[in-house]
């Protein structure tokens, strides 16, 4: 490519570097953000994730705890939010795994909910965001979630 661009105007080599350099760096941004910095996000019109588990989860051995980290709050009102987790089997039965509550209400933080040894290689970690009190419709509650993590012991 560089042997075309001799004898051309200096302006047009350095387009063509440019743009070679801009298409290089879009293809590639995609490997920058670590699959383990996703974020779930609920809120009172979405208040459920499926998060599918994982080869690379490697729950071969089980697990002991299921892990969740909730890194944002937005709840002003403080309304009481409890959180329910549930593992669905690939056949699609679900299994109550148990519950946590944020405290204060606004309050982030890493929660463990034991796996009771139900949990398996395949099939999928549901949570869901239940908002206890009666909420204002003008009012709003949004929830950031890291992919949830699986703990051996």
């Amino acid at each position: 490519m560089i042997s075309k661009l001799r004898g051309k105007p200096t302006i047009l080599r350095f387009c063509c570097c440019v743009t070679f350099l801009a298409v290089m760096g879009v293809s590639c941004s995609g490997g920058n953000i670590a699959e383990s910095d996703a974020l779930y996000h609920l809120d009172q019109n979405k208040t459920s994730i499926v998060q599918r588990i994982e080869s690379k989860d490697r729950l071969d051995e089980g697990c002991k705890f299921v892990q969740v980290e909730v890194v944002k709050v937005v709840n002003p009102k403080r309304y009481a939010l409890t959180f329910k987790v549930r593992y669905r089997s690939s056949e699609g039965n679900e299994t109550p795994l148990g519950s946590f509550s944020l405290y204060p209400a606004d309050n982030p933080g890493k929660f463990i909910v034991p796996a009771q040894g139900k949990v398996r290689n395949q099939g999928a970690i549901v949570l869901s965001m239940v908002i206890e009190d009666k909420m204002d419709p003008k009012d709003t509650i949004e929830v950031a979630v890291k992919r949830i993590t699986f703990l051996k012991e």
